[in-house]
């Protein structure tokens, strides 16, 4: 009668049953059991157990070597690791040799890669006077040229093994695909978009297989295709700089990810993520996180522990101000909280000293607090679509600003400290409730884009005139009924008025 390979082993770990018995009942399961999970995970609790017998070793390398179902040759091969390494090399030989399953020629590979014997890089090497991608050869004779080739260890030979394969495989799925190859080893692949190399017979919606082999990429892009979902494996690319799934469906990131340490880039805009990890913190070498348009009520709390984050695009998710903090990043140059529910611009944000860029347009907020001046080397505000009717004074204590949008508001009137504001180039003030313009604007010698869209301006200040730089002036939707003559001579200098 067969016996469930988990009880066999609780019997044996609870001594009813001695380690020779156990190991003849998983014997008869593996043998004459219908039920595949049944002989599987006999297979793996021989493994568990440390049934390094003769006997095992004779069915398992039968196994490996002939049955049929390559669940079982998986099985069988993980277990020749663990407890027969050894003496692995004939059986595995064997199978590396006349295994047709991509999956288990990997494994196989690998477990090689692990002997690292004269005769281990024996059979890899001849497996790879095999390959026949023309990149892959012609990536490899700088190795040849060199005399560096067989100085290589068994594991980093089977690398380059692993890598052709995977790349036969990728090409016959999606057809021609970019990628970027180095003595053998794939470092960039570009696997973005792949159904429309293929008008679409095979869409991409599942992580592709066997990508945790590839060791070695830099650069992994699968934006535009229809992922739902990022596996484990996604931890084992540890060479990793640069990672963009963007234009997905993914609802979740797994822990995983947080052993990604080499990442510099990580680009999740517009999928569907409604939770971050908190092994996010453990990204030391993140850079730039790009989480636009997802689904995010909160933050980990670990999220402020990215030591190197300079940029961060939270704009289009469904944060507000007690679900996260950022105190302590302080290295951030370019923050966007746009299109969320902020009402309050959050005090731990006034210690970003090194921000260039503050993203708040689409948001809840009612009034900027006075410390909005307290950003050196911001040149880049915006603050479009809100509820704000003033703006603090400070605001003119931004030397560095040169965008400000403030466009879809409720303000009447600008704070004069405006006038500091020396190399703003771009100021957009459309849709709100100005009547007039101080005679101070032209103080912004700097100024090229002037957007009044949608006011309810009736006249123009002369100093107007002197804004030299002036490039565009949209002064659409208002009550001016002719343009002075004054910016007629701009406009013959090449001034665009939109009217």
């Amino acid at each position: 009668m067969e016996s469930s390979p988990y009880l066999i082993n609780k019997n044996y770990i609870n001594k009813r049953v001695d380690k020779t018995s156990a190991i003849n009942q998983l014997i008869s399961n593996i043998e004459n059991s219908d039920n595949l999970s049944t002989r599987i995970e006999s297979i793996n609790t021989l493994a568990q157990m440390n049934a390094n017998s003769n006997k095992v070793f004779k069915l398992i390398e039968n196994l490996l070597i002939s049955d049929m179902n390559e669940s079982i040759r998986l099985a069988a091969a993980s277990t020749i690791e663990k407890i027969f390494l050894s003496d692995a090399l004939r059986p595995l030989g064997w199978a590396f040799k006349h295994e047709e399953s991509l999956k288990c020629l990997l494994t196989i590979s690998k477990i090689l890669g692990k002997i690292d014997t004269v005769q281990s890089k024996s059979l890899i090497i001849d497996k790879i006077r095999e390959i026949k991608h023309e990149k892959i050869i012609e990536s490899l004779k700088n190795l040849s040229i060199k005399g560096e080739f067989e100085n290589l260890s068994s594991y980093a030979l089977s690398s380059i093994v692993e890598n052709s394969y995977i790349l036969n495989d990728l090409e016959t799925k999606f057809g021609q695909i970019n990628f970027k190859v180095q003595n053998g080893l794939i470092l960039h692949l570009d696997l973005s978009d792949v159904s429309s190399h293929i008008f679409g017979w095979t869409i991409l919606n599942k992580f592709p297989e066997f990508i945790e082999f590839l060791t070695s990429l830099e650069y992994l892009d699968l934006k535009f295709n229809r992922l739902i979902s990022i596996p484990d494996s996604i931890g084992s690319l540890k060479s990793l700089i640069n990672l963009d799934l963007s234009y997905n469906k993914i609802k979740s990131i797994p822990i995983s990810i947080g052993s990604l340490k080499s990442l510099r880039t990580l680009n999740l805009r517009y999928n569907k993520i409604r939770e971050l990890p908190a092994s996010i913190g453990s990204l030391n070498s993140l850079k730039s996180l790009n989480l636009r348009a997802n689904s995010l009520k909160s933050l980990p709390k670990t999220i402020k522990k990215i030591p190197n984050l300079e940029v961060l695009d939270l704009h289009g998710n469904k944060l507000s101000n007690t679900k996260f903090s950022l105190k302590g990043s302080n290295k951030i140059k370019r923050l966007d909280l746009g299109l969320n529910s902020i009402e309050k611009l959050p005090k731990w944000s006034k210690n970003l000293k090194n921000l260039r860029y503050l993203g708040l347009g689409g948001n809840k907020l009612k009034s900027i607090p006075k410390w909005i001046g307290s950003f050196p080397l911001l040149d880049s505000l915006h603050l479009f679509d809100n509820k704000l009717n003033e703006l603090p004074k400070s605001i003119g204590n931004l030397s560095k600003l040169e965008e400000l949008t403030i466009w879809n508001n409720q303000l009447s009137s600008l704070p004069e400290s405006f006038r500091n504001l020396e190399k703003l180039k771009i100021l957009n003030l459309s849709w709100n409730n100005f009547e007039n313009l101080p005679s101070w604007i032209g103080s912004l010698k700097s100024l090229e884009i002037l957007s009044l869209w949608g006011n309810s301006l009736k006249m123009l200040p002369k100093s107007l005139e002197t804004l030299t730089n002036l490039k565009i002036l949209d002064l659409n939707f208002n009550n001016i009924e002719e343009i002075p003559p004054f910016l007629n001579s701009l406009e013959k200098k090449g001034l665009i008025i939109y009217k």
